[in-house]
């Protein structure tokens, strides 16, 4: 039991005026809260507060602290939430008061889960749920069965979201509470639009709008607008989600929602993307992203990044691309560092094929220039990463791996044409320039902060085995092991291919050259497994 002199051990048969007066100060914070007033209503809770006499019972300050914790959630400042939801867990616990105890949980679960530890917001909502039935409060332990619906969504776990959405549905039905009903639907029609029901999804959506629009519930009608503008996107219908973005975004910002509002500004940067207006869609993406970083909503900040990658790979600005679309992976890869989340897997691994997509994009427009050298880079990085499976390199690296391949040539994207079109030998001065373009790809790309095997593929492929190469005269193990594979299938299909200045050579004349140059150009262990792979690959082409 708490030692405060104020708290009333819950056994006192007639409360004093101040109680009442309390009581009724919470009650009208509440009403502030969902009309979404929430720095009046955090001042309304803290009064309540202020009317310390005896007799203020456990549960009206656990309350009131919940309220005040809600309200500094909403706005995005998490640890003043949980300073508060720390005292309402010991007001409560100590009182034995199952239900406010189990808010109190709730409420500390979701911030948790907006964090991304999902794990933990799982374990808080159990707890939670269990304190809920213990006290009988349906209420309670319908929120808690919602919430589970939601982790489990994020996860992937469809079905057991439906099943949790459903309880939690049914149960406030039962209750009769329209506010929350409106909530319950709007997190079925969130997980009907993953599942691709889009029927299903708009009539959810439809009924949940019209419950807030009768029930006065301004925040919970801005939640469900945010939704289906997603889901008019999803659909392809740009001009039914520029609509419900246009009535949305204006209440977001009356009602200080900064977690909507970069929301809607996603969806906006899209609507703009499709419309062609491009700079109305990077201004939409970078405001949004900045409101996403100050609520450390690490998702929607990889969601946005994404969504500016794509409008930048679409104007070929592909530096820049490469640069957003890597920030939005390590965000990814951020969250799915916390838990193992099955949705997080599918999402990233939709990213990198985006990603890998639009780097191919960026490798052809510098091929581009090239007439002899059309598909050179998809060959190399293919033929490449095949050598990198065999030679060991570890799964998780792969990815960058190709990527660094796709690559490995874009420091000749400031080499004029006429030079890598030109028919016969280089001049010495050609040749230097020539020769400057791992150094030149390095520097154009050194903005982006990418990890492990990138830059040392582009920095290092022209090094040779006994340290004639360059830029840097590497010898031997001394050059880094994907720029030794690299180097590989970058020289055979040099070999293989027509220039301006040779013809190809067919396989087994460049197969034979590799070898003659095993020990010097090339790694000598390294060679047999570069040609057992081709043979592999020619068996399975049947060539």
């Amino acid at each position: 039991m708490s030692a405060d002199p104020y708290l009333a051990r819950g056994d006192s048969t007639a409360a004093p005026p101040a109680h009442d007066e309390a009581r009724d100060m919470v009650g009208r914070a509440e009403r502030e809260e969902r009309s979404g007033h929430r720095a009046l209503a955090r001042s309304l809770y803290e009064q309540s507060l202020r009317c310390r006499y005896p007799g203020l019972e456990p549960s009206l300050v656990a309350d009131a602290l919940c309220g005040i914790a809600r309200t500094w959630q909403l706005d995005g400042d998490s640890e003043a939430a949980l300073d508060c939801l720390e005292v309402a867990t010991q007001v409560s616990a100590l009182s034995g008061l199952d239900a406010a105890h189990g808010r109190a949980l709730n409420i500390r679960a979701v911030i948790f889960w907006q964090r991304g530890d999902l794990d933990l917001a799982d374990e808080l909502y159990v707890e939670a749920h269990r304190l809920g039935a213990r006290a009988g409060d349906v209420r309670l332990t319908a929120m808690t069965a919602q919430n589970r619906g939601i982790v489990a969504n994020v996860r992937g776990d469809l079905t057991r979201a439906l099943a949790h959405y459903r309880e939690s549905l049914t149960a406030y039905e039962g209750l009769a509470m329209s506010r929350e009903v409106c909530g319950a639907l709007n997190n079925l029609g969130m997980l009907y639009t993953d599942m691709g029901k889009w029927d299903e999804a708009d009539a959810a959506y439809r009924q949940a709008s019209a419950v807030a629009e009768r029930e006065g519930d301004r925040a919970a009608h801005l939640l469900v607008m945010c939704n289906m503008a997603e889901l008019a996107l999803s659909r392809g219908r740009v001009d039914d989600a520029e609509s419900v973005c246009g009535r949305a975004l204006p209440l977001a910002q009356a009602l200080g929602d900064a977690g909507a509002a970069a929301e809607l500004r996603k969806h906006r940067g899209i609507i703009a993307r499709e419309r062609g207006r491009m700079v109305e869609a990077e201004a939409e993406f970078t405001l949004g992203a900045a409101q996403a970083s100050l609520r450390q909503d690490v998702l929607l900040q990889a969601e946005l990044a994404r969504e500016l990658a794509e409008l930048l790979a679409q104007q070929g600005r592909y530096r820049e691309t490469v640069q957003s679309i890597n920030r939005s992976h390590r965000l990814f890869e951020q969250l799915r560092a916390r838990r193992d989340l099955v949705d997080l897997d599918r999402r990233a691994s939709r990213l990198e094929d985006g990603f890998l997509d639009m780097v191919r994009r960026w490798g052809e427009s510098i091929e581009s220039k090239d007439a002899y050298t059309q598909g050179h880079c998809l060959r190399v990085a293919d033929l490449a990463c095949a050598v990198a499976q065999r030679a060991g390199i570890e799964p998780r690296r792969m990815f960058w791996f190709r990527v660094g391949a796709l690559l490995h040539d874009v420091g000749k994207i400031d080499i004029p044409a006429e030079i890598l079109n030109k028919p016969g030998r280089l001049s010495a001065e050609e040749w230097a320039l020539m020769r400057s373009h791992p150094e030149a790809g390095v520097e154009l790309l050194k903005e982006v902060d990418f990890p492990e095997d990138v830059v040392p593929v582009i920095l290092s492929h022209h090094e040779k085995w006994d340290g004639s190469g360059y830029p840097h005269g590497l010898a031997g193990e001394a050059i880094p092991l994907v720029a030794r594979i690299l180097g590989l299938a970058d020289a055979y299909d040099a070999l293989t291919t027509a220039r301006s200045y040779k013809a190809g050579v067919p396989h087994e004349r460049a197969i034979e050259i590799l070898r003659g140059d095993a020990g010097t150009h090339f790694d000598p262990t390294l060679v047999p497994l570069f040609e057992a792979v081709l043979e592999e690959r020619r068996g399975t082409a049947g060539l």
